[in-house]
């Protein structure tokens, strides 16, 4: 346990009106950082697992802030500078009621997106880490991180890291003549650890799942189609409004499936980032050993908390965390 979580991913600026305005309202805008991997290594630090990203940002002041921000978290970085361009950005309108939140990307001509093989020293940062983690959103950016992913696994696979991954499929981003069925498939056999959801299952690998059986069966058909995959999580969430959901995890292994209490989420602060605290708290779980049960409860109740917190990072402790298991999501004050 004295080495690290290595994470990949991009790291995003984002900026949101405040008071679930749309864009069309807003005179100002609130600033977070954001990026799905930046968002498992706060909450892993957090929890206890040391972990370590790896990211490109231009060499300003706007990356130095958001650098400073993981830092305040105890994420250790590694920042590559290609061409000193910008960083990737998003607008996220906040859903409120019936209406669903929007994300709108501006992340073309970032430093990340310039990221080719043979930039980063795999070999070298894999020495101090046991684990791997990325996810599908990095190689729907564009061709080059494609094969960037490909490098990186490729050598953790060889220095017997466990890897990890998240399906992640944002359609909006695949738009340089590669679908998601070219490049997933083949980048996720590598995979000890995965994250996916029904739809996205059925998205990369064409399966069609029992839908009386949903659960059980497509972890059985993704078994089929990544054999190396020892561990599959999910989680499935019965939405009623924007501010109302029903919550609960899941974890495969071997044809057994450990599943979480379910939780009424009646109040939603946010919603962006619940998916990356279940990843966060399933890898920790995991990595520590835990007692499977143990795990995916852990898990689900780190998704469960970040509807509760603004912004992308899960910024509960432990023993919040501890607390919303024991109380069963009742939201009872501590006195």
């Amino acid at each position: 346990m004295n080495k690290k979580i290595a994470l990949f991913g991009e790291y995003l600026l984002r900026l949101t009106p405040p008071h679930q305005k749309k864009l069309v309202q807003a005179q100002s805008l609130e600033m977070h950082w954001a990026g799905s991997e930046a968002n498992i290594a706060v909450s892993l630090s957090i929890l206890g697992s040391p972990s370590l990203y790896i990211t490109a940002l231009p060499d300003n002041e706007v990356s130095r802030s958001g650098i400073s921000e993981l830092s305040k978290y105890g994420v250790e970085t590694h920042i590559l500078h290609t061409v000193n361009k910008r960083v990737g950005t998003y607008y996220y309108e906040s859903g409120q009621g019936a209406r669903a939140g929007r994300i709108i990307y501006d992340r073309e001509y970032s430093d990340f997106s310039f990221l080719k093989p043979g930039m980063i020293n795999w070999g070298q940062l894999f020495d101090s880490t046991d684990w791997f983690h990325w996810s599908g959103i990095t190689p729907a950016l564009n061709e080059g991180l494609v094969d960037v992913c490909k490098e990186a696994l490729e050598m953790a696979a060889s220095k017997g890291l466990i890897i990890s991954a998240d399906f992640n499929y944002r359609g909006t981003l695949w738009k340089y003549g590669k679908s998601c069925q070219d490049v997933m498939p083949q980048l996720l056999t590598h995979c000890d650890v995965i994250l996916a959801d029904v739809d996205t299952a059925k998205l990369y690998f064409g399966v069609d799942p029992d839908e009386n059986n949903l659960v059980n069966h497509t972890f059985e058909l993704l078994h089929n189609r990544l054999p190396k995959a020892k561990f599959m999580v999910m989680t499935m969430r019965v939405q009623e409004s924007a501010s109302a959901n029903q919550y609960i995890g899941y974890l495969w292994l071997d044809g057994t499936i450990y599943q979480s209490r379910p939780y009424r989420i009646d109040q939603i602060a946010e919603r962006i980032g619940a998916g990356d605290a279940f990843m966060a708290g399933v890898i920790h779980g995991i990595r520590s050993k835990m007692p499977l049960q143990d795990a995916i409860e852990l898990a689900t109740a780190c998704g469960v908390i970040k509807h509760s917190i603004t912004g992308d990072f899960n910024i509960a402790t432990r023993e919040e965390i501890d607390t919303l298991i024991r109380q069963g999501g009742s939201g009872k004050i501590i006195r």
